[in-house]
Order: structure tokens, then sequence, then C-alpha cells
């Protein structure tokens, strides 16, 4: 199997977290980035940390694209959440990511694309190892606490909410290449004013668990799709011997 499993991270602690469940990994520059490269089992590993936001989100996921060839793209790191019922340290795999500034945008002349749904096979994956639970991530680049500036979550149920500035440009790019996606996100706070100190606080054991869960899932995933792929190369290739078995006899 071809291809890079590729992480895509706003912050530094993220990308060495997502790293640190690789072998061999070498941090370099990459543009304005910086890129993690190595192995995790035996497939290529790229961790890419952008910065935060959703502009460069897009344009790491999109040079991911052009120059890694991903197999999987991961949107990686903490987020926050609008619901001060979810716990610190719930790590969320999304089932969804919402962009709220284009849902809010309601009825436009073009169809923009503002829900993205994550691969479900990935998904499954993530969810067969302990610790992940299926939730939507909301992409907003506001305040998560703030009443005026709260990401607005009327119609939204089914799980717990994570927010965050970059999944769903990792999303759209990713799903606009066809290439197999997903979001995990650890819930850091819920926007108070300490945010800072829990963040460091989620950046400890929560994210590590949380690349050790991408690790152990991404194998499964990885394996599970190297065999479907040799059970099709099987499949061809009985059906040349098929075609060469008739024109021989029928020659």
């Amino acid at each position: 199997m071809e291809g890079t499993v590729v992480v895509i991270t706003a912050h530094a602690f993220e990308a060495r977290a997502a790293a640190g469940v690789g072998r061999g990994m070498v941090k370099e520059p990459w543009g304005s980035w910086m890129l993690y490269r190595g192995e995790m089992w035996d497939i290529p590993l790229a961790v890419i940390r952008c910065g935060p936001g959703k502009v460069a989100a897009a344009a790491a996921t999109q040079a991911a694209v052009q120059y890694l060839d991903p197999l999987v793209i991961v949107s990686f790191g903490v987020a926050g959440s609008p619901d001060p019922s979810t716990e610190i340290g719930t790590m969320v795999v999304a089932t969804t990511v919402v962009d709220v500034a284009l849902e809010e945008l309601g009825d436009l002349p073009v169809e923009i694309p503002s829900r993205f749904d994550s691969s479900p096979a990935l998904r499954d994956a993530f969810l067969s190892v302990p610790g992940g639970v299926e939730g939507m991530v909301l992409c907003w680049e506001g305040q998560v606490a703030s009443p005026s500036n709260r990401p607005p979550t009327k119609g939204i149920d089914g799980g717990p909410v994570a927010v965050d500035w970059e999944s769903a440009a990792v999303a759209q790019v990713a799903q606009m290449w066809g290439i197999p996606w997903v979001a995990l996100k650890v819930v850091s706070d819920h926007g108070e004013h300490d945010r800072m100190k829990r963040v460091a606080v989620a950046a400890k054991r929560p994210l590590q668990w949380a690349a050790e869960v991408f690790r152990r899932a991404g194998a499964a995933f990885l394996n599970e799709e190297r065999e479907v792929a040799e059970d099709h190369e099987d499949d061809l290739t009985g059906k040349e011997e098929h075609i060469e078995n008739r024109e021989t006899s029928t020659g």
C-alpha cells in the first residue's frame, strides 16, 4: 500500500503528541509550517503543524494532497466545548464537522457545503479503541464562552460538541479530493478565563492517549484497507486467468 498517513495540527504541542507515536520521526521546516516525517508501523507518517485558523489548515491540507500522497488525513488536537457538562479530557471522534460561518449564511445563489461527514470506516476504527466517543466538531473562529460569540448549537444533538478553528477546512479539502478523513479532538476547556492552564493539562495525558488511539486505529484501518486491496487484486488475477484459459480452450 502506497501513500502517507497525514495529520494536521494547529499547535506545536499537538504535533509533538501525534509525532510521538511514530518511528524515526524527523522534524524539518516545510514552507512556513513545521513537518514531522517518519513511519507508523510500515506506513509513512507526516505530521504538519500549520498554525491556527481555517486558512492555514486548508493550505496545509492542500499541500499535503499535492506533495505527500495521503492515504488518510486526520485533524488532531485539543478543542473547546460550549457545553459545560462535557468533561475535560473527553475525546471526540467527529461524525460531522460543521463550518459555522458558512452554516449561518443561509440561502445563497450557489451551493456551498458547510457540513462534512467523516469517513465511516475510519471513524469506526477510531471508535473501536477505548476512550473515544462520537460527537460533532464545530469550526468556529470565535470565543467558546462569550454569550455574544458563542457558537450556535441549535438543532445539534447526538453526543458531545467540540469547537475548533481548523477541522472544517481539513474536511473540505480532503472530501474534495476523495481522501478518507476524520477529526479527533480532546476537549480541553469550556472557554474559562484560565483556559490556557486547562489546555496545558489536556496536552499531557489526554492528548497523549488520543495519539495512541490514532496509532491503533490507523493501523486497524490500514490493515483492513490492505486486505480489501489484496482481495480485489486476487479477484482481478482470477478473472485474467479465467479469460486466458477460455481463450486457450477456444483457440
